[in-house]
């Protein structure tokens, strides 16, 4: 009874560890997808910079170039 009564505890110590190690590795996996996301967003600036940039060399107003191409707000907290 003794050697069943070790078994199970670390049979329970086992399965809490394993859910331990499945809750680091769904956080890990959500902070990729987020760099992976933060990347794409400031790709898509530095894009649009560029382009508005080109614009501005080719003579375009910077009027006409804010309407066209407007800067994404929500990639200025990035």
């Amino acid at each position: 009874m003794y050697e069943n009564d070790n078994y199970q505890k670390m049979q329970f110590g086992l399965e809490q560890r394993k859910v331990e190690l499945l809750e680091q590795e769904a956080t890990v996996k959500i902070a990729c997808e987020q760099l992976h996301i933060a990347k794409e967003q400031v790709q898509l600036k530095a894009d649009i910079l560029c382009q508005r940039a080109q614009l501005l060399r080719e003579g375009v107003s910077q009027d006409e170039i804010n309407s066209a191409l407007p800067v994404p707000d929500h990639m200025d907290d990035s």
